[in-house]
Protein backbone atom coordinates (compact mmCIF):
# COMPACT_ATOMS: atom_id res chain seq x y z
CA UNK A 1 0.00 0.00 0.00
CA UNK A 2 1.61 3.32 -1.09
CA UNK A 3 1.27 6.03 1.82
CA UNK A 4 0.18 9.40 1.70
CA UNK A 5 3.13 11.64 3.24
CA UNK A 6 2.60 12.67 6.72
CA UNK A 7 0.03 9.96 6.74
CA UNK A 8 -1.09 8.10 10.07
CA UNK A 9 0.14 5.13 8.72
CA UNK A 10 3.58 6.65 8.18
CA UNK A 11 3.39 8.46 11.70
CA UNK A 12 2.77 4.73 12.94
CA UNK A 13 5.51 2.91 11.01
CA UNK A 14 7.98 5.34 12.07
CA UNK A 15 6.93 4.85 15.76
CA UNK A 16 7.85 1.23 15.09
CA UNK A 17 11.33 0.06 17.94
CA UNK A 18 10.19 3.09 19.89
CA UNK A 19 8.53 3.42 22.85
CA UNK A 20 6.37 6.55 24.61
CA UNK A 21 5.90 7.17 28.61
CA UNK A 22 2.50 8.53 29.52
CA UNK A 23 2.25 12.24 30.37
CA UNK A 24 1.09 11.53 33.77
CA UNK A 25 0.69 8.49 36.49
CA UNK A 26 -2.40 6.92 36.57
CA UNK A 27 -3.55 6.95 40.23
CA UNK A 28 -5.63 3.70 41.07
CA UNK A 29 -8.57 4.82 43.23
CA UNK A 30 -11.27 2.27 44.95
CA UNK A 31 -13.72 4.37 43.54
CA UNK A 32 -12.59 3.70 39.48
CA UNK A 33 -12.11 -0.13 40.94
CA UNK A 34 -15.29 -0.40 42.24
CA UNK A 35 -16.54 1.02 38.98
CA UNK A 36 -15.08 -1.24 37.00
CA UNK A 37 -15.83 -4.09 39.20
CA UNK A 38 -19.41 -3.63 38.64
CA UNK A 39 -18.83 -2.98 34.52
CA UNK A 40 -17.02 -6.20 34.51
CA UNK A 41 -19.31 -8.23 36.64
CA UNK A 42 -16.36 -8.83 39.05
CA UNK A 43 -18.39 -9.44 42.37
CA UNK A 44 -15.47 -10.77 44.50
CA UNK A 45 -15.75 -8.97 48.03
CA UNK A 46 -11.79 -7.54 47.75
CA UNK A 47 -12.87 -5.44 44.94
CA UNK A 48 -15.72 -3.60 46.97
CA UNK A 49 -15.25 -2.82 50.94
CA UNK A 50 -11.82 -2.31 52.51
CA UNK A 51 -12.64 -4.28 55.08
CA UNK A 52 -13.50 -7.60 52.93
CA UNK A 53 -9.84 -6.76 51.15
CA UNK A 54 -8.29 -7.29 54.68
CA UNK A 55 -10.39 -10.33 55.45
CA UNK A 56 -8.38 -12.01 52.10
CA UNK A 57 -4.80 -10.67 53.31
CA UNK A 58 -4.91 -7.03 51.60
CA UNK A 59 -4.29 -3.54 52.32
CA UNK A 60 -6.23 -2.15 49.79
CA UNK A 61 -9.66 -2.90 47.79
CA UNK A 62 -7.71 -5.37 44.97
CA UNK A 63 -8.86 -4.55 41.31
CA UNK A 64 -10.10 -7.00 38.83
CA UNK A 65 -7.08 -8.82 36.59
CA UNK A 66 -8.26 -6.71 33.46
CA UNK A 67 -8.48 -3.44 35.49
CA UNK A 68 -5.39 -2.73 33.41
CA UNK A 69 -7.34 -2.25 30.16
CA UNK A 70 -8.67 0.92 31.79
CA UNK A 71 -5.37 2.40 31.98
CA UNK A 72 -4.35 1.10 28.96
CA UNK A 73 -7.05 2.57 26.96
CA UNK A 74 -6.34 6.08 28.29
CA UNK A 75 -3.39 5.63 27.22
CA UNK A 76 -4.05 4.50 23.58
CA UNK A 77 -6.27 7.57 23.62
CA UNK A 78 -3.15 10.18 24.47
CA UNK A 79 -1.09 8.26 21.55
CA UNK A 80 -4.06 8.96 19.06
CA UNK A 81 -3.92 12.40 20.38
CA UNK A 82 -0.52 13.14 20.29
CA UNK A 83 1.23 10.57 18.46
CA UNK A 84 -0.97 8.83 15.33
CA UNK A 85 -3.23 11.47 14.86
CA UNK A 86 -5.42 10.58 11.94
CA UNK A 87 -7.08 7.10 12.89
CA UNK A 88 -10.60 7.29 13.97
CA UNK A 89 -11.20 5.61 17.32
CA UNK A 90 -14.34 3.55 16.69
CA UNK A 91 -12.56 1.93 13.55
CA UNK A 92 -9.77 0.14 15.77
CA UNK A 93 -10.19 -3.55 16.91
CA UNK A 94 -8.37 -5.64 18.44
CA UNK A 95 -7.17 -8.75 17.54
CA UNK A 96 -5.50 -10.69 20.41
CA UNK A 97 -4.32 -9.97 23.97
CA UNK A 98 -1.97 -11.22 26.12
CA UNK A 99 -1.78 -10.04 29.43
CA UNK A 100 0.98 -10.76 32.24
CA UNK A 101 0.29 -10.14 35.80
CA UNK A 102 3.09 -9.75 38.27
CA UNK A 103 0.79 -8.58 40.93
CA UNK A 104 -2.73 -7.96 41.48
CA UNK A 105 -3.05 -3.67 41.28
CA UNK A 106 -4.06 -2.18 44.51
CA UNK A 107 -5.97 1.45 45.41
CA UNK A 108 -3.56 3.41 46.19
CA UNK A 109 -0.98 2.07 43.48
CA UNK A 110 0.36 5.07 41.40
CA UNK A 111 1.68 3.54 38.29
CA UNK A 112 3.88 4.96 35.03
CA UNK A 113 2.70 3.34 31.63
CA UNK A 114 5.13 3.12 29.01
CA UNK A 115 3.82 2.28 25.34
CA UNK A 116 6.20 -0.32 22.96
CA UNK A 117 5.62 0.03 19.48
CA UNK A 118 6.88 -3.67 17.91
CA UNK A 119 5.63 -3.74 14.62
CA UNK A 120 3.55 -2.25 11.78
CA UNK A 121 2.35 -3.40 8.75
CA UNK A 122 -0.01 -1.52 5.93
CA UNK A 123 -2.48 -3.12 3.70
CA UNK A 124 -4.96 -1.68 1.26
CA UNK A 125 -8.03 -1.29 3.94
CA UNK A 126 -6.40 -1.59 7.12
CA UNK A 127 -2.74 -1.14 9.20
CA UNK A 128 -2.33 -3.41 11.73
CA UNK A 129 0.23 -2.32 14.78
CA UNK A 130 1.63 -4.13 17.79
CA UNK A 131 2.23 -2.54 21.06
CA UNK A 132 3.23 -3.14 24.50
CA UNK A 133 1.96 -1.76 27.69
CA UNK A 134 4.22 -1.68 30.32
CA UNK A 135 3.14 -0.35 34.40
CA UNK A 136 5.38 0.04 37.14
CA UNK A 137 4.13 0.79 40.51
CA UNK A 138 5.82 3.64 43.13
CA UNK A 139 8.66 1.26 43.90
CA UNK A 140 10.30 1.24 40.30
CA UNK A 141 8.80 -2.49 39.66
CA UNK A 142 6.69 -3.68 36.88
CA UNK A 143 3.63 -4.96 37.96
CA UNK A 144 1.99 -5.79 35.02
CA UNK A 145 2.31 -5.99 30.89
CA UNK A 146 -0.05 -6.03 28.44
CA UNK A 147 0.70 -6.81 24.53
CA UNK A 148 -2.23 -5.95 21.57
CA UNK A 149 -2.50 -6.81 17.52
CA UNK A 150 -4.93 -3.43 16.94
CA UNK A 151 -6.76 -3.64 13.30
CA UNK A 152 -6.94 0.10 12.07
CA UNK A 153 -9.66 -0.19 9.33
CA UNK A 154 -8.78 3.02 7.07
CA UNK A 155 -11.49 2.13 4.18
CA UNK A 156 -14.20 -0.37 3.96
CA UNK A 157 -13.16 -3.69 3.89
CA UNK A 158 -12.64 -5.62 0.92
CA UNK A 159 -12.60 -9.30 1.94
CA UNK A 160 -11.13 -10.89 5.12
CA UNK A 161 -9.45 -8.57 7.37
CA UNK A 162 -10.66 -11.13 10.23
CA UNK A 163 -7.45 -13.74 9.43
CA UNK A 164 -4.88 -11.50 9.95
CA UNK A 165 -2.20 -12.87 12.46
CA UNK A 166 0.14 -10.55 14.70
CA UNK A 167 3.91 -11.56 15.02
CA UNK A 168 3.93 -13.14 18.53
CA UNK A 169 5.32 -11.01 21.08
CA UNK A 170 7.78 -11.69 24.93
CA UNK A 171 6.62 -10.52 27.85
CA UNK A 172 8.01 -7.69 29.36
CA UNK A 173 7.65 -8.69 32.94
CA UNK A 174 9.25 -12.12 32.37
CA UNK A 175 12.64 -10.37 31.07
CA UNK A 176 13.01 -8.00 33.82
CA UNK A 177 15.21 -8.93 37.03
CA UNK A 178 12.59 -7.34 39.40
CA UNK A 179 9.28 -7.95 39.74
CA UNK A 180 6.91 -6.71 41.92
CA UNK A 181 6.46 -9.57 44.62
CA UNK A 182 2.92 -11.13 45.12
CA UNK A 183 2.45 -10.60 48.95
CA UNK A 184 1.89 -13.16 51.13
CA UNK A 185 -1.59 -13.71 50.70
CA UNK A 186 -4.75 -15.22 52.56
CA UNK A 187 -6.61 -16.90 50.11
CA UNK A 188 -10.40 -18.19 49.67
CA UNK A 189 -9.91 -22.12 48.78
CA UNK A 190 -10.37 -23.38 45.18
CA UNK A 191 -13.34 -24.72 43.92
CA UNK A 192 -11.64 -27.98 42.76
CA UNK A 193 -8.36 -29.77 44.69
CA UNK A 194 -4.84 -29.05 43.05
CA UNK A 195 -3.59 -31.90 43.89
CA UNK A 196 -5.61 -34.12 42.49
CA UNK A 197 -6.38 -31.57 39.55
CA UNK A 198 -5.18 -33.63 36.11
CA UNK A 199 -4.95 -32.71 32.28
CA UNK A 200 -8.47 -32.43 30.56
CA UNK A 201 -10.28 -31.48 33.92
CA UNK A 202 -13.92 -29.60 32.83
CA UNK A 203 -14.79 -26.56 35.03
CA UNK A 204 -18.53 -26.01 35.16
CA UNK A 205 -19.66 -23.54 32.55
CA UNK A 206 -21.07 -20.30 33.43
CA UNK A 207 -23.79 -18.00 31.23
CA UNK A 208 -23.65 -14.17 31.45
CA UNK A 209 -26.20 -11.60 29.48
CA UNK A 210 -25.42 -8.52 28.65
CA UNK A 211 -27.88 -5.48 27.88
CA UNK A 212 -27.45 -2.61 25.83
CA UNK A 213 -27.66 -1.12 29.72
CA UNK A 214 -24.93 -2.91 30.69
CA UNK A 215 -22.69 -1.32 27.20
CA UNK A 216 -23.17 2.00 28.40
CA UNK A 217 -22.03 1.59 32.08
CA UNK A 218 -18.53 -0.03 30.33
CA UNK A 219 -18.26 2.36 27.92
CA UNK A 220 -18.92 5.35 30.63
CA UNK A 221 -16.23 3.52 32.94
CA UNK A 222 -13.81 3.09 29.90
CA UNK A 223 -14.00 7.03 29.58
CA UNK A 224 -15.78 6.25 26.04
CA UNK A 225 -18.04 9.10 25.11
CA UNK A 226 -19.76 6.93 22.42
CA UNK A 227 -21.25 3.38 23.78
CA UNK A 228 -22.52 2.45 20.45
CA UNK A 229 -19.07 0.59 19.58
CA UNK A 230 -17.15 0.44 16.63
CA UNK A 231 -18.28 1.26 12.91
CA UNK A 232 -19.25 -1.91 12.16
CA UNK A 233 -21.04 -0.87 8.44
CA UNK A 234 -24.07 -0.46 7.82
CA UNK A 235 -27.10 -1.86 10.16
CA UNK A 236 -30.41 -1.83 9.98
CA UNK A 237 -33.04 0.67 9.22
CA UNK A 238 -33.26 2.78 12.20
CA UNK A 239 -31.72 0.07 14.31
CA UNK A 240 -28.09 1.44 16.23
CA UNK A 241 -24.79 -1.07 16.27
CA UNK A 242 -25.05 -1.35 19.65
CA UNK A 243 -22.02 -4.28 20.18
CA UNK A 244 -20.19 -5.10 23.46
CA UNK A 245 -16.57 -4.41 22.78
CA UNK A 246 -13.55 -6.85 22.68
CA UNK A 247 -12.44 -5.29 25.89
CA UNK A 248 -15.47 -6.43 27.63
CA UNK A 249 -15.62 -9.56 26.36
CA UNK A 250 -11.70 -10.32 27.42
CA UNK A 251 -12.23 -9.08 31.16
CA UNK A 252 -15.51 -11.50 31.28
CA UNK A 253 -13.85 -14.76 30.02
CA UNK A 254 -10.61 -13.50 32.14
CA UNK A 255 -13.12 -13.32 35.28
CA UNK A 256 -14.38 -16.81 34.57
CA UNK A 257 -11.13 -17.87 34.58
CA UNK A 258 -10.45 -16.49 38.48
CA UNK A 259 -14.12 -17.33 39.53
CA UNK A 260 -13.13 -21.28 38.81
CA UNK A 261 -10.19 -20.59 41.08
CA UNK A 262 -12.33 -19.31 43.71
CA UNK A 263 -9.32 -16.62 43.63
CA UNK A 264 -9.57 -12.83 42.21
CA UNK A 265 -5.97 -12.90 42.37
CA UNK A 266 -5.18 -16.02 40.40
CA UNK A 267 -4.71 -15.37 36.87
CA UNK A 268 -1.33 -14.69 35.95
CA UNK A 269 -1.21 -14.74 32.17
CA UNK A 270 -4.06 -14.55 29.71
CA UNK A 271 -3.60 -14.92 26.03
CA UNK A 272 -6.65 -14.78 23.70
CA UNK A 273 -7.23 -14.39 19.87
CA UNK A 274 -10.53 -13.52 18.27
CA UNK A 275 -11.98 -15.92 15.65
CA UNK A 276 -12.35 -14.70 12.45
CA UNK A 277 -14.79 -11.81 11.97
CA UNK A 278 -15.33 -12.05 15.92
CA UNK A 279 -14.02 -8.41 17.19
CA UNK A 280 -17.12 -7.72 19.05
CA UNK A 281 -20.54 -9.04 19.89
CA UNK A 282 -24.32 -7.75 18.51
CA UNK A 283 -26.47 -6.76 21.29
CA UNK A 284 -30.39 -6.59 20.28
CA UNK A 285 -31.50 -2.76 20.67
CA UNK A 286 -34.37 -4.30 23.04
CA UNK A 287 -32.84 -7.35 23.98
CA UNK A 288 -29.55 -9.44 25.60
CA UNK A 289 -26.84 -11.18 23.88
CA UNK A 290 -25.73 -14.33 25.99
CA UNK A 291 -22.14 -15.71 26.84
CA UNK A 292 -21.32 -19.18 27.73
CA UNK A 293 -18.16 -19.96 28.81
CA UNK A 294 -16.90 -22.94 29.78
CA UNK A 295 -12.82 -24.53 30.27
CA UNK A 296 -10.64 -27.54 30.29
CA UNK A 297 -6.87 -28.06 31.85
CA UNK A 298 -4.41 -28.53 29.58
CA UNK A 299 -1.59 -28.11 31.12
CA UNK A 300 -0.32 -28.44 34.72
CA UNK A 301 3.08 -27.47 36.46
CA UNK A 302 2.80 -29.13 39.80
CA UNK A 303 6.44 -27.26 40.86
CA UNK A 304 5.14 -23.65 40.42
CA UNK A 305 1.55 -25.12 41.45
CA UNK A 306 -0.04 -23.37 37.88
CA UNK A 307 -2.63 -24.60 35.72
CA UNK A 308 -3.36 -23.53 32.36
CA UNK A 309 -6.99 -23.59 30.70
CA UNK A 310 -8.24 -23.13 27.31
CA UNK A 311 -11.30 -20.89 27.61
CA UNK A 312 -14.14 -21.43 25.05
CA UNK A 313 -16.82 -18.71 24.93
CA UNK A 314 -20.16 -18.62 22.49
CA UNK A 315 -22.55 -16.66 22.15
CA UNK A 316 -25.64 -16.11 18.82
CA UNK A 317 -24.45 -19.64 17.82
CA UNK A 318 -20.73 -18.34 17.03
CA UNK A 319 -17.46 -19.35 19.04
CA UNK A 320 -15.53 -15.84 20.23
CA UNK A 321 -12.21 -17.19 20.36
CA UNK A 322 -9.69 -18.75 18.49
CA UNK A 323 -7.85 -19.58 20.98
CA UNK A 324 -8.04 -18.54 24.39
CA UNK A 325 -5.78 -19.70 27.71
CA UNK A 326 -5.41 -18.66 31.29
CA UNK A 327 -2.90 -19.20 33.26
CA UNK A 328 -3.75 -20.00 37.03
CA UNK A 329 -2.06 -20.08 40.44
CA UNK A 330 -2.73 -22.28 43.45
CA UNK A 331 -1.13 -21.26 47.02
CA UNK A 332 -0.46 -24.05 48.82
CA UNK A 333 -3.49 -24.20 51.86
CA UNK A 334 -1.64 -23.54 54.63
CA UNK A 335 -0.76 -19.60 53.40
CA UNK A 336 -2.43 -17.58 56.02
Amino acid sequence: MTRTVGSAADRAHDLTGHHYRCAKPFTVDRTRIREYARAVRAYHPVHWPESAAAVFGFDAVVAPPTFASLIWQQARRELLRNLVTGYRPERILHIDQVLEIGRPLLAGDVLTCDIFFESFRSYRTYDVLTVTGLLVDQAGLPVQSGSSALLVRTDEPQGDVSRVRAPRRGCLLATDDGVAPVPHLRLTPPAFDFERLTTGTQLPTATTRLAPRDLGIYARVMGDTDPIGPDTGPSAPGTPAVVAPSTLILALAAGYASSCAADPTALTTFRAEFANHIHYLPVPPDHTAEIEFSGRVVAIDGRRRTATVAIDAYSQGRKLFGYATADLRFPRANLG
